[in-house]
């Protein structure tokens, strides 16, 4: 029997209810948590990489995971931006002008669903490495090179599309989980006894190389200011997360949305821009504004999950419409956005 491992969830539960605080809240956008609630997803996706013994297997999970959710709500999105266009054609819409959007530029009505497809993408990145190159060090050099090349491609402004580049300058910080697969990180362990000290003692490490360098998240930015410091910096503030999250364990509805991260992702955004809208005209203040329609979301989304997993478990990344081969079954499991968080 299965267990899951409560404190990702818990972890994962801060992080997306950080993305949705920061999408709401203009005035709780602290620089410094931008370190943590991106790059957690990515180091966890590697945290969890395994060997899928074939390309077809992965793109089976993957898809499962990954490609459906994100094909699903972006179509749903989509269809309501038109819509909107054609009954209320003066409404301003800001960061869209179409389905092929993720064609030809970096912002999508539903923005959030950015990550899924990026992420898809470093994830077929690293598996096709594992593939071909099976030591250690020639997958590190590997990765190093093709994230050079994106920051290059960043620094020239080439932009690729579906957020191929993006991923490019993501696949480090996902390397970087799948080297702490060989750590104790994940399980009980003697070190867990300094974990409060160990996260201090990183915490204060992110805050003074963020004071001094004030560099930006190497794959969510579209500058390249501060270079490696940003990914030694979401490492440190990952890692420190993981630390704390491992001595609380669980939290009751945090843990929850962090369990089903995927449809809080996927849906906040459709949610918070109507009750944004319908607040602006009823209040004045607009910070007020912001912090209710960020605490009506959350409601909303709570009692939203429950109906995702009972009617659209198979484009939520609850069920899988592709079967894998056993060989996965047998191994560590971690949907980090869905419901699988195992072990």
């Amino acid at each position: 029997m299965q267990q899951r491992i409560e404190f990702i969830d818990l972890a994962k539960g801060i992080c997306i209810i950080l993305v949705v605080l920061l999408h709401i809240v203009p005035s709780a956008n602290i620089p410094e948590l931008r370190f943590i609630r991106i790059p957690l997803y990515f180091i966890l996706s590697g945290l969890f990489f395994k060997d899928y013994g074939s390309f077809r297997n992965f793109l089976k999970k993957k898809v499962n995971n990954i490609l459906i959710p994100f094909l699903f709500f972006y179509v749903v999105s989509y269809l309501i931006y038109y819509i909107i266009r054609l009954f209320v054609p003066n409404l301003y819409i800001a960061n869209a002008s179409g389905i092929l959007d993720v064609f030809t530029q970096r912002n999508l009505f539903n923005g959030p669903l950015w990550f899924l497809l990026c992420l898809f993408w470093t994830n077929a990145y690293f598996c096709i490495i594992s593939l071909i190159f099976n030591k250690e060090r020639y997958r590190a050099i590997i990765v190093l090179i093709i994230g050079v090349l994106g920051a290059i491609l960043l620094e020239r402004n080439v932009f690729l599309p579906m957020y191929l580049d993006v991923a490019m300058r993501a696949l480090p910080i996902f390397y970087i989980g799948f080297i702490l697969k060989h750590t104790p990180i994940l399980y009980p362990n003697a070190y867990d006894r300094y974990n409060l000290l160990f996260a201090v003692i990183l915490f204060a490490i992110t805050g003074l190389m963020f004071l001094y360098t004030h560099p930006s998240v190497p794959f969510e930015s579209t500058t390249w200011e501060g270079g490696i410091l940003g990914y030694i910096i979401s490492t440190a503030g990952v890692l420190s997360l993981f630390m704390i999250c491992k001595m609380i364990k669980h939290i009751p509805y945090v843990s929850y949305f962090g369990r089903y991260s995927i449809i809080v992702l996927c849906t906040h955004h459709l949610i918070y821009r109507p009750i944004l809208l319908c607040l602006s005209n009823l209040l004045t203040n607009y910070v007020l504004v912001t912090w209710c329609t960020f605490g009506m979301t959350l409601v909303v989304t709570y009692y939203l999950i429950p109906l995702c997993i009972k009617y659209i478990p198979y484009v939520t990344a609850q069920k899988n419409i592709f079967q894998l081969k056993s060989i996965l079954s047998s191994t560590y499991k971690c949907n980090f956005l869905g419901a699988d968080n195992k072990q």
